[in-house]
């Protein structure tokens, strides 16, 4: 089980801090000349944040004199020195001040006390930003203390004391070292004034008791300060606690490493953790361990299922063929089969496994759809191994250099996939005859089935026109289209198709708002294929980077990008055999900015947001619903 503590998320001051950049950003972005908006230093240490502001073009600062009559400068919440401040009015610099109200308070009282010959002691990391602009205001003449021994060593000849500290300081450490500090100097004139920050507090405190009932802490977000870390690890000593920045790293911790089934897991944030962050780690994580448990239960007994595929009396030339459908049917993902799982634990009652095999059967279809995919595509590679056709070819083809005959291996690679593909599929609807047709519903299933294989088809037709069409100028492309092998091809055989096969198992149809929510679901999947398809790594990809450009795919990307002053020079590398790096980065550089990227990653966003809204309105268990909206994040991070 996920839990989050009742007090949660970024600190009032720096979400007032946030609005202040996104108000002057949405007023400055509309002008003719906008000015350059730029935050001094960092405004939030959330990775997430700085990457949507560089995303908008809001530049961080960290020095001074970079800053001009020019820019527009917002303030961090954590407030700046003194000799910044008077930079920034002695230049006459538009600036906008969102340092936290106590800090401000105590950054005024600091100097004011200064002024009034008290010697300054300040309790915390001398490299702490807060700790440093502190200093600031003593013309850096304080005293900057962070235990008992840093006081034993105070050499100084004082007057008077005024004691204060940073905001993340624990209170009973702060307690601790004031009543040192004045039972040291008990003649002298003592005064403090504490800083620490309530809303850190309440924080540390609704952290503390939520970690009582869990096993393991995740701390989500930075770590702003060493005495922040410290605090962190004194509260949760005796806990397991792992500490993530980013989100796109947390599923492969998952993957890769045991965690008991009914393990509790504290999510925890810090101040620049927005709420929104907090829930979306919530919503993949409880995905993430939906999924590695089926994943893990299909993985461990799928040599079962491919053991039968072959029979002891099947000829040698048969079995050559299956041991390459098994090779390549045992290394899938296995979302569709985990989805299925997941429609019928949603429709049934019984929470058993009678989807096993569905899953078997429906993993099977893909693996034959995408053999017949990559003779299509004439495809080298996939799920990182050479495809059927082409392990036939490298078996064959240096054996003989006439032309005949190496047209005939190619025409025996390719038969022999469209063999290999057509044994799977039937095979696959044996298996749901085997085990299936005595149920009551099995009529529903096998024609539910059915439909996804049409369905699955149909959108291939379009995937296989549309290149051809486009490439050769027998028709204009329409946005319509690429919808249309969104739809048919993705939504349905990757989304809609398995969860609607689970649900039928439950003896269920899926809702109509369920299904147009899934069927956006699987646009984004799709678009975020087309996305990996280029820019990302083949290695990690498992197929050629190169072949959607190579096959001449009609996409999102190439829909816009054909439609803008760019479309020659696009079209002089797109559809090439044998593209090479430079091609690739060329390729890559027009998407870029022609505007093409960020259409399709605007499209996208917008997808995920209205998936994410549309899930909430769901008649669904609350536990479901956080595991398709994890379902959503997992597919919006994936790198594969």
């Amino acid at each position: 089980m996920i839990k989050l503590a009742k007090y949660q998320g970024t600190c009032n001051s720096n979400t007032r801090g946030l609005n202040v950049v996104y108000d002057i950003y949405e007023r400055e972005i509309n002008k003719d000349n906008p000015k350059r908006i730029i935050t001094y230093k960092t405004m939030l240490y959330n990775d997430k944040v700085q990457e949507e502001f560089n995303n908008l073009g809001i530049e961080e600062v960290a020095d001074i004199n970079l800053i001009t009559k020019e820019d527009i400068v917002i303030i961090s919440p954590r407030g700046i020195s003194k000799e910044d401040m008077l930079y920034l009015k002695n230049n006459d610099i538009e600036f906008y001040d969102t340092t936290c109200p106590k800090l401000k308070k105590i950054y005024d009282l600091i100097y004011q006390k200064y002024l009034d010959n008290y010697n300054i002691i300040v309790i915390g990391d001398k490299n702490s930003e807060i700790v440093m602009n502190m200093a600031s205001y003593t013309d850096n003449n304080c005293d900057i203390i962070n235990s008992i021994l840093d006081i034993e060593n105070l050499n100084k000849a004082y007057n008077k004391i005024f004691i204060t500290a940073d905001i993340s300081i624990d209170k009973e450490v702060y307690t601790n070292l004031v009543n040192t500090i004045k039972n040291r100097y008990s003649t002298l004139l003592v005064e403090e004034c504490n800083s620490s920050c309530n809303e850190f507090i309440k924080l540390l405190d609704s952290a503390q008791n939520i970690a009582k009932s869990c096993d393991i802490i995740f701390i989500i977000g930075n770590i702003e300060s060493k005495s922040t870390k410290e605090v962190y690890e004194q509260l949760y000593s005796h806990k397991e606690v792992y500490i993530f920045s980013d989100i796109n790293k947390i599923w492969r911790f998952v993957f890769e490493n045991d965690f008991k089934k009914d393990v509790n897991i504290a999510l925890i944030g810090g101040l620049s953790t927005p709420i929104k962050e907090l829930y979306n780690y919530k919503y993949l994580l409880s995905f993430l361990f939906f999924y590695k448990e089926k994943y893990l239960e299909l993985k461990n007994n799928q040599e079962l299922i491919n053991n039968s595929l072959i029979n002891d009396l099947d000829n040698n030339y048969v079995k050559k063929v299956l041991n390459d459908f098994i090779d390549l049917n045992q290394d899938g993902k296995y979302i569709r089969g985990a989805l299925i799982a997941l429609g019928y634990l949603i429709a049934s009652e019984n929470k058993d496994n009678k989807y096993l095999n569905l899953a078997y059967a429906y993993e099977m279809f893909q693996t034959s759809i995408l053999i017949h995919d990559d003779i299509i595509d004439n495809a080298r590679i996939r799920r990182g191994k050479e495809t059927i056709p082409r392990r036939i070819c490298h078996k064959y083809l240096d054996k003989k250099k006439d032309k005949s005959y190496q047209n005939d291996v190619i025409k025996l690679a390719n038969s022999l996939g469209i063999c290999a593909g057509d044994l799977g599929f039937y095979h696959s609807l044996k298996l749901i005859n085997n085990y299936y047709q005595e149920y009551p519903n099995y009529h529903q299933i096998v024609s539910l089935f059915t439909k996804i294989v049409i369905s699955t088809i149909k959108g291939e037709v379009i995937d296989v026109y549309l290149p051809f069409m486009g490439k050769y100028n027998y028709a204009s492309l329409n946005k319509e289209d690429i919808i249309d092998i969104y739809h048919l091809k993705t939504s349905w055989y990757t989304i809609i198709g398995p969860l609607s096969l689970g649900y039928a198992l439950g003896n269920k149809s899926i809702s109509k708002d369920l299904e147009n929510i899934l069927n956006k679901i699987g646009l984004t999947f799709q678009i975020k294929d087309d996305l990996l398809g280029i820019f990302s790594d083949s290695n990690v990809i498992g197929k050629p980077n190169t072949s959607d450009i190579e096959e001449f795919k009609q996409t999102l990307l190439y829909y816009y990008v054909i439609n803008t002053s760019y479309k020659d020079e696009f079209l002089k590398i797109y559809g090439k055999r044998n593209i090479n790096n430079n091609d690739l980065n060329n390729i890559r550089d027009i998407l870029i900015k022609s505007g093409s990227y960020d259409y399709v990653l605007n499209y996208l966003d917008n997808l995920y947001s209205e998936c994410l809204n549309d899930i909430d309105n769901l008649e669904l268990e609350e536990d479901y619903k956080d595991i398709l909206k994890g379902l959503l994040i997992y597919i919006n991070i994936r790198e594969k």
